[in-house]
């Protein structure tokens, strides 16, 4: 009996773990013919199985495992870590049993760090939640901030997660936005040049500053129709809740004329850098714009 584990590596890994200690199996076999051959051959002290790892086998590797795979009886019980199986792989299990585990998105990303959190004791407010769901991080890097979480005493504001969480928040987050905006171009120019370093495109970089002070936008004119939104108001902002709430705080007493020329500083920014010019440059230009505008002066939205 062969079972396939496919999907997010943390929760295949986690669902194959379960079911090897409810099968008594309690070690990964060496993937290979000769280690697979023996973990088939019943013991002294237990019967056969074994729990295979495929991530990082070869196609020359399976096709030496897959006459082994072909033969297992129905009542041995192998289990396989394949994540992302190789269109041969995915072939073979079609005649199995595959239990796939999507990676959770969205609102379902909001519930599994809810739940984990509340099988590590930790009671998070929705801001918390939103903001870990908005990092750069797979579910295993979340799963070990929520056990640093779980070591702080409550309760667990913003603030304190922020201090001690050690995945940075995606390249479409405020910081940028928000030191350009507050006028600290010095800040802005040192976040910009570590996103360089790390290889972030200038054309990505643009669209992301783009979409953030169009949220801005959006955001200070919902303010005008409604001074006090509430959670409902969220959607109207197109973005996900933690990023929308952020804008808000942001949009409260930005001027229009200055948000009209920012998104008219990089509109002209992507512009420049289409037509050829050095995208690093339009880039950087655009961000200077921008913190010399003072978009806090001038009447807030109502």
């Amino acid at each position: 009996m062969v079972i396939a584990f496919t999907g997010d590596p943390f929760l295949a890994r986690e669902a194959l773990l379960e079911e090897a200690r409810l099968r008594g199996l309690s070690r990964f076999t060496e993937p290979t013919p000769e280690a697979l051959a023996e973990a088939l051959t019943p013991g002294l002290f237990g019967g056969a199985g074994a729990m295979l790892d495929l991530r990082e086998v070869g196609e020359g590797e399976w096709k030496a495992l897959k006459p082994f795979l072909e033969g297992v009886p129905e009542g041995v019980p192998v289990l396989l870590l394949d994540p992302r199986p190789t269109p041969a792989r995915a072939a073979f299990y079609r005649g199995r049993e595959r239990r796939d585990f999507p990676t959770p998105r969205g609102k379902d990303l909001l519930r599994h760090l809810e739940g984990r959190a509340k099988r590590l004791g930790l009671k998070l407010p929705a801001g918390v939640v939103q903001y870990l769901a908005s990092l750069e991080g797979d579910l295993e890097a979340l799963e070990r901030e929520l056990e640093k979480l779980a070591l702080l005493a409550p309760p667990l504001t913003l603030e304190k997660v922020e201090r001690v969480v050690a995945l940075r928040p995606p390249v479409t987050g405020f910081d940028l936005v928000r030191a350009a905006l507050e006028g600290n171009a010095p800040e802005a120019l040192r976040r910009l040049q570590r996103l360089k370093e790390e290889g972030e495109e200038p054309l990505k970089l643009l669209g992301a500053f783009a979409w953030q002070v169009a949220l801005l936008a959006r955001a200070w004119m919902l303010l005008g129709e409604t001074p006090r939104p509430k959670e409902e108001d969220l959607a109207r902002l197109e973005a996900h809740p933690y990023a929308a709430r952020r804008a808000l705080e942001m949009a409260r007493g930005l001027g229009k004329e200055g948000l009209r020329q920012a998104l008219d500083t990089l509109i002209a920014a992507e512009r420049r850098a289409k037509e050829g010019k050095d995208p690093w440059l339009a880039l950087e230009g655009a961000v200077l714009a921008l913190a010399g505008l003072s978009l806090t002066r001038g009447s807030g939205p109502g």
